[in-house]
């Protein structure tokens, strides 16, 4: 009678051929310090530590881990930055744990911020022009303007642009 095998040792015996080159720990590295950032970020937002701990904890990774900890820190502070949102704790993470001049990217969300502001006034006014051609109009009118499909569009638009922007500035960044 053959013997039974444990899910175990088939999974060792097939793995037994297989080999991590130094290229696949360094990308598992890479993956786990990124997680580490990331979760890092995640605790300030939430409150759990401050900035400062943040900032011991990226330095206590170790001088290989360090650099690519706090790209990865760049990296997702960057991606959270939004023109309409509360980026102050995520631009002090950029400014004292990564060490960014964080002057240039509060100026991309204050000229987002303006372009969105414009253009939800034009847009506004436009559907207004559009009530009041079919009638309505009045001191009460109001357009509905989260529910319109331009302005969702063009928002959208813009905010994928600050995106874009955020992103182009981690790429020049030593």
């Amino acid at each position: 009678m053959g013997e039974i095998r444990s899910t175990l040792d088939i999974i060792m015996e097939k793995a037994r051929d297989v080999e991590v080159t130094e290229e696949d720990k360094a990308a598992f590295m890479r993956r786990e310090v990124e997680a580490k950032a990331r979760g890092l970020l995640q605790k300030y937002v939430d409150g759990f530590i401050d900035a400062e701990r943040l900032r011991e904890e990226i330095e206590a990774l170790g001088p290989d881990q360090h650099e690519e900890a706090v790209s990865a820190l760049r990296r997702e502070c960057l991606d959270r930055l939004t023109p309409d949102g509360d980026n102050r704790p995520v631009l002090e993470i950029l400014s004292r744990a990564a060490g960014i001049d964080t002057a240039p990217v509060e100026s991309r969300i204050l000229t987002c911020q303006e372009e969105l502001r414009t253009k939800r006034t034009q847009r506004e006014a436009a559907l207004r022009e559009q009530l009041k051609a079919r009638g309505i109009s009045g001191s009460a009118v109001v357009p509905n303007i989260r529910a319109d499909p331009e302005w969702l569009s063009q928002s959208a638009e813009a905010r994928e642009r600050f995106r874009r922007e955020c992103r182009s500035a981690e790429s020049q960044k030593p």
